[in-house]
């Protein structure tokens, strides 16, 4: 063999040897896809639920084809409800080349994250937050949230209720250590009652409690000295379970609306009968007979119990939000060619960031999902009251 031959020979030897090494890269490629989640802290169950959510989404648009042939890999953080631990974490995924982050959930994490996205360039899509005026893309053109705010949220069940029960006068009970629950009882739910003709007869004399707090019985026999037509309760799914079900020992029958967050199975856990008829308001109806609703249910409840076997897996808003999130996420990717390639990891960053300013109405397995020009979302609103024990449209 000549020496052309010979070196044509080793020529064609590294190449096929560069295509026998390389194959498993290209194989191995992924667009990874970021969740902050609480799954530790205050309210674990939602964290974890989000867990499952996040999981089943990625696996069913793998089983579609992924993006452009490239499978999506989840890249999940434990927030714990704590802001310096969502940055760090947040940081940590743009190490780990995350193109765009779902969550985090709860408003005090929102506020402290929003500010850095400026910095750090990957669009977060909060899942939860519902503080108004948070959302601004003039300011941070990276911090979305797929929720709606509490003064959006709110009014739709307000509205249904005082209208279902004739009500005209209610008392306030709301946890005054959280922020979000004291707000919506000292700023958000008063113009709303007051658009109405309601009178808030404890409005100079807040009635609340703690978060943690076991015992309402004192809280109770304040609230029934008022004589009011309504109770309106604003706090976390636990401690609005053991109020419901001590204003039910105590012989109230007054009509209860809860906040969003009561429209939780822990309520009904907690206040069992004593549940019965309260009102709330959520971003998913679990009951809905839609056959898409049935299929996502079964599904994610199913998934779970084998995950977390000992926690109640009913699906709530908190985890639907981020499998709908996943999906319409996966087909911006799509049409902005997102391929996770390292070297391109800032351009298609800012091309998902485009997308999600440029998104006009999806439908979800919750509801209708859009964005406002704020960055908020714009979503379906479901109106819930406890009937035969279980969360249930009120119409």
């Amino acid at each position: 063999m000549n020496r052309r031959h010979q070196e044509s020979g080793m020529l064609l030897a590294l190449v096929l040897c560069g295509i026998i090494v390389a194959w498993p890269a290209l194989a191995d490629a992924t667009v990874k896809v970021g969740l902050l989640a609480p799954i530790n802290g205050p309210n674990p169950e939602w964290g974890k639920k989000q867990v499952v959510g996040m999981e089943m989404a990625i696996d069913a648009v793998n089983r579609r084809g992924g993006i452009a042939g490239v499978k999506l890999e989840a890249v999940i953080e434990d927030t714990a409800g704590d802001p310096e631990t969502t940055l760090r974490m947040y940081r940590q995924m743009a190490q780990q080349g995350v193109v765009v982050v779902i969550g985090p959930l709860i408003t005090k994490t929102c506020e402290a994250l929003f500010p850095v996205t400026n910095e750090v360039k990957i669009a977060a899509v909060a899942t939860a937050s519902i503080k108004p005026g948070l959302s601004d893309l003039k300011k941070w053109p990276f911090a979305f949230r797929m929720t709606v705010t509490s003064d959006k949220k709110e009014g739709p069940s307000v509205k249904a209720w005082v209208s279902a029960h004739g009500i005209r006068s209610v008392v306030f009970l709301y946890d005054r250590q959280a922020a979000i629950w004291a707000s919506l009882a000292e700023t958000v739910w008063p113009p709303i009652f007051g658009e109405l003709n309601v009178d808030i007869l404890n409005r100079q004399s807040p009635v609340t409690f703690e978060t943690g707090q076991e015992d309402f019985a004192g809280i109770v026999s304040t609230a029934a000295g008022y004589g009011a037509d309504g109770i309106c309760i604003s706090g976390w799914p636990e401690e609005a379970g053991r109020l419901i079900r001590e204003i039910r020992r105590q012989g109230l029958s007054q009509p209860i609306l809860g906040a969003s967050a009561v429209a939780n199975p822990m309520v009904l856990e907690i206040a069992g009968a004593a549940a019965e008829d309260v009102w709330s308001v959520s971003l998913f109806n679990r009951e809905d007979t839609s056959p898409k609703v049935r299929r996502y249910v079964d599904s994610f409840e199913k998934r779970c119990a084998k995950r977390y076997s000992d926690m109640n897996c009913q699906s709530e808003q908190y985890d639907v939000v981020v499998y709908d999130i996943l999906n319409f996420l996966a087909d911006i990717m799509k049409k902005k060619n997102v391929t996770g390639d390292p070297a391109r990891l800032a351009d298609e960053r800012d091309a998902i960031r485009r997308g999600l300013t440029e998104m006009g109405v999806w439908r979800g397995t919750a509801g209708m999902m859009a964005f406002d020009q704020k960055g908020d979302g714009i979503r379906t609103v479901h109106v819930l009251k406890v009937k035969d024990g279980k969360w249930q449209s009120a119409f």
